[in-house]
């Protein structure tokens, strides 16, 4: 299916052009073309009630941010300002009429047209095409085109399936600890899984936090991470079996270098199913 060219719906919106009928009838069998035209009539729609708005000039940072992603020369590093363009915000001098002489035009005989030629004649022509509403249509099409690409990117991230709840425990304190927290594995949507631990009364100014998966009976044990403040996500190794490793423990851990675990628990819960 061939669409109608981007430049053309830009116009269309502005109502610098009407719909041929060709157009007309492919708006109704294309929802892609619809939908854009929709959107560039809400634009343009947005410009139009904008005329009174005042514009504010935006700081340093954001020419900053524009000249770095556009990779422009130092020679436009500086931020510009209004005061650049105030002579292009007055009208132009009027300019007074000049009378000159029509041409004679003299009379050209052509020869007899051919069926080739009458058939190209009676093709329809482009449609003329004024460069000031054409340089808007562009703007338009290019903000569009970016706000285009934030909607898609925002809904995108809107539509990405939620985490899966796989199991929760709740976390209890061994003894000479205030501490409480709770903990839950959830499936993200690439697939893996994660423990997302939330905790209180675990500070501490010396040791370490190490988070860990243990066989319910002790016998194993396998380190996800280190605890930074009072929640975290940590990875669970792909081919953990989890009902192998039920239980989720806070450690409290000398910065030794011993990987092992200190023996000092601070929390510890067993994971059940959600």
């Amino acid at each position: 299916m061939t669409h109608i060219d981007r430049e053309n719906l830009a116009l269309i919106a502005m109502t610098e052009f009407d719909l041929t009928e060709p157009e007309r009838q492919h708006l109704s069998e294309c929802p892609e073309c619809s939908l854009e035209l929709i959107a560039l009539q809400h634009t343009a729609h947005v410009g139009r009630s904008a005329r009174s708005v005042q514009l504010v000039e935006p700081g340093d940072r954001v020419w900053a941010g524009i000249h770095a992603a556009l990779g422009l020369s130092d020679a436009v590093a500086a931020t510009p300002g209004r005061s650049g363009y105030e002579a292009a915000d007055q009208p132009p001098a009027a300019v007074e009429p000049v009378e000159t002489a029509a041409p004679v035009v003299e009379p050209v005989e052509t020869p007899s047209a051919t069926v080739t030629d009458i058939g190209s004649a009676l093709r329809p022509l482009p449609r003329r095409r004024n460069w000031m509403p054409m340089a808007v249509a562009a703007g338009i099409a290019g903000l569009l085109g970016g706000l285009g690409g934030g909607i898609w990117w925002q809904s995108a991230q809107q539509q990405e399936p939620a985490p899966v709840l796989l199991a929760e425990a709740q976390l209890d304190p061994y003894p000479g600890w205030d501490a409480a927290g709770s903990a839950y594995v959830a499936k993200t949507a690439d697939g893996h899984r994660e423990v997302v631990l939330d905790v209180t009364g675990v500070s501490a100014d010396t040791d370490l936090r190490e988070v860990w998966l243990i066989k319910a009976d002790a016998s194993g044990l396998i380190s996800i991470g280190l605890l930074d403040g009072e929640s975290g996500r940590f990875a669970i190794p792909d081919g953990v079996d989890l009902s192998q490793y039920p239980l989720v423990d806070v450690s409290a851990e000398p910065d030794d270098g011993d990987p092992q675990h200190s023996g000092e628990s601070i929390l510890r819960g067993e994971l059940r199913t959600a």
